[in-house]
C-alpha cells in the first residue's frame, strides 16, 4: 500500500444493532486526512489482544467511513517466508526521522544492529508491491528484541504487454487462473466472470481479468504468492467497431452499408453500429451509403490501439415532395414538369437551389440540417389562367432525418355572396348580438354571416332609484335578475320570451306588490312606469361595483349554458368616488335585536360587529359606522412548484401558530387579511422535502426533494436474508441497520449526493460487496444484493449435570489437521445455547470448552465433540459442564498420649500473619480434629499445635505444618511427645537457697536485737519472690513455644 504523506485521524464509535435473532456489535468510525486521498485504499483491521486478526474491511472512498461488525474470532491465513528487496527503516516511536535502514534478504529477513534500549517503530515500503502490514513496534531492553508482529506483503505486481505487427493493442482482456490461490486474496483486477470463455483445465479456478491499456501494457497489481496461469494466444488480426449516426449527437442509422476499400461490406445494426473482423494494421477508405442520407468518404489509419473508429456522421438528407394538379386550365397548354426552388430561411438568394419535377410531379433536394422554404415556380400564363397551388411556400426544417412529406396541391374555391359589403340594422325594438358585420372575401370560401336576436328591450321610467327583481314562470323560485335602477328612464334586455314578474324592493310602498310583463303581447318597445304610492322613508343606497360585476358574470354563464344568447342587462349605478361608503339594509320586525358583522377578503373592520334593536315601524336609518381598513396579505411561492406544502403563519414570539394553509397545485399560497401592525413568522414544511427560505424574499421557499434507497438482499436460492448488517454513509450521514425478515431495508429522507454502502454478515459474501451510488434529488433507488453462503454454523447447548443451562461459558471450535489454523469461539446465552459461526466446509473441528475464561468450570463431558462441516449447519452439539467446588477441607490427627489431650489445641494461621490465628480447635478427648471449610484460593497456610503444659516440668517441641490451599482436601498428622524433668534439679535449687539463709541466721544471732525484725521481714519477701517465680515459669511455656516456632524452619508437606 502506498505510504500517504498525511496525518490520519481515526475515530471509533461502537454501538449495538439489534435484529430478530442476534445482537451485532458494531465498531465504526472515520479516517480523516489533511490532504485529499483515496480512502478506499485504506484497510481497517481488528485484532484480538493476542494478535489474532478478527476482521478486515476497507473505507468508504468518499468520506473515509468504515464499519466493523463483531461476531466471533477469526484467524487469518499467512505465509511463513517473505520476499527480498523490501526497504525497512527503524524510527523512534512517534518520530519521522530514520535511525537505520536496510533491505530484506531472501526469506524476508532483516535485522538492525547496535540499537540502544527503548521503544521503536519499524516501517516497510516498496515502490510497486502492496503491503498489508507496513509497520510494527519493538521494545529493546537488555537483549536482542523481535518485532511484535510481522510485516506482510499483500501481493506482487505482474505486468506484460501485447502487440500486433509491432503496434500496441488496446482493450485485450487477460484472464488469470490458479489452483492454489483464492479469488478474495487477489487485489487490483476485475473479478467479474467473462461470458463465453471456458477453461480447458477444470483444476484451475478463474480469479479475475485485466484489460490492456493504450500502450498495450497490462498489469495485475497485487497477486499473493502462488502459481498462476494466463492463457497464451497469438494475434492473427483484430476487430474494429464503429457507428453510423444521423448527427453529431444523434441516433444510429440502421441498415446502412459500410464499405472498406470498396471491397469489404457490412450492414449496420439497429443502433447504427458495425464490426469489421480480421483487420490488419493499415490505411483504409471507408464509405457509408443509405437511401435519402448522404455521407462523406473518410480515410483512416487502423491499428490495434484504435479498436473504436470515429463515428461516421451523415452530412446531408433528402427533402422530397410532390405537386398535385387535378384540373388544368383550358386556356393554356398543359406542361408535365415544374421548377421547384429551395432556399434557406436565414440566407440570401445566392444559396437558392433549383430542381425539376419528374413527369409524375415528384422532386427531391439534398440539404444539410437547417430551415428552408420550398416554392413551386408557376409560369405567368398559367397563373393568369387561374392555376394556383397551396401553400404558396412550404417551410421545411431538416434536423437529423429526411423530409418526405412536402406536398403542393391545386387550390379550387367557390365564392358566393358579395365580395365586400357592410350590413346595418336600423330597427331597435329588439336586442341584437351584433348590429353590423364587416366581411372580406380572400382566397377562402366565406359563409356563416348571421344576425342573431338576443332578447326583448324593456324600458322603465322611475320616479325614484329602486331595486327591481325579475321572475319568470317555470324557472323556479330563483329570480332572473336583480337590477339597481336610477331615477328616470332605464333600458335593458330580457333574454327569454314569456311572462315576467317585476317586484320592486325599497323602503317605499307601491300600488302593487309586483307587476307583470309579457313579451308576446307587446309589438313595440314597452314602457313600465313605477312610482311610489306612499314613501315611508327615503334612503339612498349605493351598492358595491364588485357585486354588480358578479351578477353580470353569473347571467352570462347561465346564458351560455342555455340555447341562444341572452341580451345583456345594463345596471345603472351612480359613480362612486373614494373613500367608498357601502350601505346595507335589512327588513326587521319591531323589537327585533340584530347583529351586523361585516366580512371581506381584503379588509379588517373596526368594530368587528354592531348590535341594535329595531324599535319602530319605520326604517331605522343608519347604524353606527363600521370602518374597514386594508389588511396585510402574506403571499409566497414554492420553487419549483410544489402542491401540498404546509405553510404555518404565527405571530412573532407566540408559541402556537396563528394560521396553517397549504399551497395550491402551482405551489402558491396567500394568507390574509392580517393586522398590519403586527410582525409574523412564516415557516414551510412537507414530508420528504427540505424547504429553505429564498434569500431576499419574504414568504418564498426553495424545495429540495429528499431521496430514498431500498435494498433487497436475497440468498443465491432467492430466499430473503434477514439480519444482514448494511452500512450506508455519505457526507455527514452514516447509518448501520439490519435487514427485516423480508430481506428489505429502506433508507429514506436522504439528501442528494454520493453514498457508499457495504453489506456485512458472517458466513456470507455479497455481490456487490460494496459500491458507490449517486442519489439524485427526489430519486428512489432500489438495489438488489445477492448473498452467497461461504461458511456454516454449529448450534448446541452447555448445561450442568442436572440439566440447568450454563450461561456465559466460553465455547470454541478448533480446526484439525489441514484446518488447524482456523478456529472460532463464542459464549453461551442465558439459555445455555451457543452458535459457532464461520466454520468452513470440508474441515473437522473439535468443539470444546475454552481453557481461558471458564475458571468456574472444572471439566466437561465429553472433553470435546468432533464435527465435520459439510454444506449445512450442524445442530445438537451438547456438552455437560461440571462446576468447580470452591471449598477446601482441612483435617488431621495428633499422635500423643491421651493424658495430654486436654492440654492441646490446633491453630491455623496464614503464612504472612503468624500472630493472629484464623481458626483454633481444642482436641478435648479426641485425637482427630477438623477445621471449618476454607476457600480454594491457592493461599499458603500454617497449622500449629499448642499446649498448656508447664515448661518447668516438661520438655517438649510444638510441631507445625505449612501447606497451600490447592485441591479439595488436606489431612495433617502432628506428633507431640513431652518428657518430664528430673527431681534432682529441685533439690540442688533448694541447697543454693539454704546457704544464704544460714549466713543470715548467724548474722542475726550476733545482732539479734537489731536483725530479728529485719530477718523476719526479709524471709517474708523471699517467700513471696519464690512463689512469684514459680507462677511465671509455668505461664511462660506457651510463649517460648511461639518464639521457637518463629526461629525454626517450616516443614512443608
Amino acid at each position: 500500500m502506498r505510504a500517504w504523506a498525511a496525518a490520519l485521524l481515526c475515530g471509533l464509535l461502537c454501538g449495538l444493532a439489534r435484529g430478530s435473532e442476534d445482537i451485532v456489535v458494531g465498531c465504526g468510525g472515520f479516517v480523516k486526512s489533511d490532504v485529499e486521498i483515496n480512502y478506499s485504499l485504506i484497510e481497517i483491521k481488528l485484532y484480538t489482544k493476542h494478535g489474532t486478526l478478527k476482521y478486515q474491511t476497507d473505507c468508504a472512498p468518499n468520506n473515509g467511513y468504515f464499519m466493523i461488525p463483531l461476531y466471533d474470532k477469526v484467524l487469518s491465513k499467512g505465509q511463513t517466508l517473505g520476499p527480498a528487496g523490501v526497504q525497512v527503516v527503524l524510527r523512534n516511536a512517534g518520530s519521522d526521522i530514520n535511525i537505520q535502514a536496510t533491505i530484506t534478504q531472501p526469506g524476508g529477513k532483516f535485522a538492525f544492529f547496535k540499537v540502544l534500549p527503548g521503544e521503536y517503530e519499524i516501517f516497510a515500503s516498496h515502490p510497486t508491491w502492496m503491503l498489508k502490514e507496513s509497520n510494527t513496534v519493538v521494545r529493546v531492553t537488555s537483549s536482542n528484541a523481535y518485532a511484535a508482529s510481522p510485516l506482510i506483503v499483500a501481493g506482487y505486481n505482474v505486468s506484460g504487454s501485447v502487440r500486433s505487427d509491432g503496434e500496441p493493442m488496446k482493450g485485450v482482456m487477460f484472464l488469470l487462473f490458479s489452483s492454489s490461490v483464492a479469488k478474495e486474496d487477489v487485489v487490483g483486477c476485475n473479478i467479474s466472470p467473462v461470458d463465453g470463455f471456458q477453461s480447458r483445465d477444470e483444476s484451475l479456478s478463474y480469479l479475475c481479468n485485466v484489460v490492456s491499456k493504450e500502450d498495450g501494457s497490462f498489469s495485475f497489481l497485487s497477486l499473493p504468492s502462488g502459481k498462476y496461469t494466463v492463457p497464451v494466444f497469438h494475434v492473427m488480426g483484430f476487430s474494429v467497431t464503429g457507428r453510423v449516426l444521423n448527427g453529431p449527437e444523434g441516433e444510429g442509422v440502421a441498415d446502412a452499408t459500410v464499405t472498406l476499400n470498396n471491397q469489404i461490406k457490412v450492414k449496420t445494426k439497429a443502433d447504427g453500429s458495425f464490426r469489421l473482423e480480421n483487420i490488419t494494421t493499415g490505411t483504409y477508405t471507408i464509405h457509408a451509403r443509405k437511401e435519402h442520407l448522404f455521407f462523406d468518404t473518410i480515410t483512416v489509419k487502423i491499428a490495434p490501439n484504435t479498436p473504436q473508429l470515429a463515428n461516421i456522421i451523415a452530412t446531408g438528407f433528402s427533402v422530397c415532395g410532390r405537386i398535385s394538379v387535378t384540373r388544368f386550365p383550358d386556356t393554356v397548354k398543359q406542361i408535365s414538369k415544374y421548377k421547384v426552388t429551395m432556399m434557406p430561411q436565414d440566407k440570401d438568394k445566392a444559396s437558392l437551389v433549383t430542381t425539376e419535377t419528374d413527369p409524375h410531379g415528384a422532386f427531391c433536394f439534398k440539404a444539410k440540417s437547417g430551415t428552408y422554404n420550398v416554392q413551386v415556380i408557376i409560369p405567368e400564363a398559367e397563373t393568369r389562367a387561374g392555376l394556383a397551388l397551396k401553400p404558396k411556400m412550404f417551410p421545411v426544417t431538416v434536423t437529423d432525418r429526411p423530409v418526405m412529406d412536402v406536398t403542393f396541391s391545386q387550390f379550387l374555391a367557390s365564392v358566393s355572396g358579395k365580395i365586400s359589403c357592410l350590413v346595418s340594422i336600423v330597427h331597435e325594438d329588439w336586442c341584437w348580438k351584433n348590429k353590423s358585420l364587416e366581411l372580406e372575401v380572400m382566397e377562402e370560401d366565406v359563409s356563416g354571416v348571421e344576425f342573431r336576436q338576443t332578447g326583448y328591450m324593456l324600458r322603465c321610467s322611475l320616479s325614484h332609484a329602486i331595486t327591481l327583481e325579475f321572475y319568470q314562470d317555470g324557472n323556479g323560485p330563483e329570480n332572473v335578475g336583480v337590477y339597481n335602477l336610477s331615477k328616470g328612464v332605464n333600458r335593458f334586455c330580457l333574454s327569454k320570451p314569456g311572462v315576467y314578474e317585476v317586484t320592486p324592493r325599497s323602503c317605499h310602498q307601491f300600488e302593487h306588490e309586483y307587476y307583470t310583463y309579457d313579451t308576446s303581447s307587446i309589438d313595440s318597445e314597452p314602457d313600465l312606469v313605477l312610482g311610489p304610492l306612499k314613501s315611508v322613508q327615503e334612503l339612498r343606497r349605493e351598492q358595491q361595483l364588485a357585486e354588480i360585476e358578479t351578477r353580470r358574470q353569473e347571467r352570462e354563464k347561465k346564458g351560455q349554458e342555455e340555447e341562444g344568447t341572452k341580451p345583456p342587462v345594463q345596471e345603472m349605478v351612480e359613480e362612486l368616488q373614494g373613500p367608498f361608503l357601502y350601505e346595507f339594509s335589512y327588513w326587521a320586525r319591531s323589537g327585533e335585536k340584530i347583529t351586523v358583522t361585516p366580512s371581506s377578503k381584503e379588509l379588517l373592520f373596526y368594530p368587528p360587529y354592531v348590535e341594535t334593536v329595531v324599535s319602530g315601524e319605520s326604517c331605522p336609518g343608519k347604524l353606527i359606522e363600521i370602518h374597514g381598513k386594508a389588511g396585510l396579505f402574506l403571499e409566497g411561492q414554492i420553487h419549483p412548484e410544489l402542491e401540498g406544502v404546509e405553510i404555518v403563519i404565527g405571530e412573532k414570539g407566540a408559541t402556537s401558530p396563528l394560521i396553517t394553509v397549504f399551497t395550491d397545485d402551482k405551489g402558491a399560497y396567500s394568507v390574509g387579511p392580517l393586522h398590519s401592525d403586527l410582525e409574523y413568522t412564516v415557516t414551510a414544511q412537507k414530508e420528504g422535502f427540505v424547504l429553505t427560505a429564498v434569500e431576499g424574499t419574504v414568504g418564498d421557499f426553495k424545495a429540495f426533494a429528499l431521496a430514498g434507497v431500498t435494498f433487497e438482499i436475497k440468498s443465491e436460492d432467492d430466499q430473503a436474508l434477514a439480519g444482514v448488517l448494511l452500512s450506508l454513509s455519505g457526507g455527514v450521514f452514516r447509518s448501520n441497520l439490519l435487514t427485516q425478515d423480508n430481506g428489505m431495508l429502506t433508507f429514506s429522507n436522504l439528501s442528494p449526493g454520493q453514498y457508499y454502502f457495504k453489506p456485512m454478515m458472517k458466513e456470507f459474501r455479497f455481490e456487490p460487496s460494496s459500491q458507490m451510488i449517486e442519489v439524485q434529488e427526489g430519486q428512489n433507488l432500489k438495489i438488489r444484493i445477492t448473498g452467497y453462503r461461504t461458511a456454516y454454523s454449529c448450534y448446541g447447548t452447555v448445561s450442568s449435570l442436572n440439566g440447568e443451562p450454563e450461561q456465559g461459558v466460553s465455547v470454541e471450535a478448533v480446526g484439525q489437521k489441514d484446518c488447524s489454523i482456523y478456529g472460532e469461539d463464542t459464549i453461551t446465552d442465558e439459555e445455555g445455547k451457543f452458535r459457532l459461526r464461520g466454520l468452513l466446509p470440508g474441515c473437522v473441528y473439535h468443539v470444546q470448552l475454552k481453557a481461558e475464561g471458564n475458571d468456574h468450570i472444572e471439566r466437561a463431558l465429553p472433553q470435546h465433540r468432533a464435527i465435520e462441516v459439510g454444506n449445512s449447519d450442524i445442530d445438537d452439539v451438547n456438552i455437560i459442564a461440571f462446576r468447580q467446588i470452591n471449598q477446601f477441607d482441612l483435617s488431621g490427627n495428633v499422635i500423643t498420649s491421651s493424658e495430654y489431650l486436654s492440654t492441646l489445641c490446633v491453630k491455623l494461621y496464614k503464612s504472612e500473619n503468624l500472630d493472629n490465628p484464623i481458626h483454633t480447635v481444642n482436641l478435648g478427648l479426641s485425637l482427630f480434629f477438623h477445621f471449618p471449610p476454607l476457600l480454594r484460593d491457592g493461599e499458603n497456610y500454617v497449622v500449629l499445635l499448642d499446649s498448656t503444659l508447664s515448661k518447668s516440668q516438661y520438655d517438649y517441641t510444638l510441631p507445625q505444618v505449612s501447606f497451600t490451599a490447592i485441591g479439595y482436601h488436606k489431612h495433617i498428622t502432628l506428633v507431640f511427645s513431652p518428657t518430664r524433668k528430673l527431681p534432682e534439679q529441685d533439690i540442688a535449687q533448694g541447697s543454693y537457697i539454704a546457704l544464704p539463709l544460714t549466713l543470715l541466721l548467724l548474722l542475726a544471732g550476733y545482732n539479734h536485737d537489731k536483725l530479728i525484725p529485719l530477718l523476719l521481714q526479709l524471709t517474708t519477701r523471699l517467700q513471696g519472690v519464690r512463689a512469684l517465680g514459680q507462677t511465671g515459669s509455668d505461664a511462660g511455656g506457651s510463649e517460648d513455644a511461639k518464639r521457637q516456632t518463629k526461629k525454626q524452619k517450616t516443614r512443608r508437606t
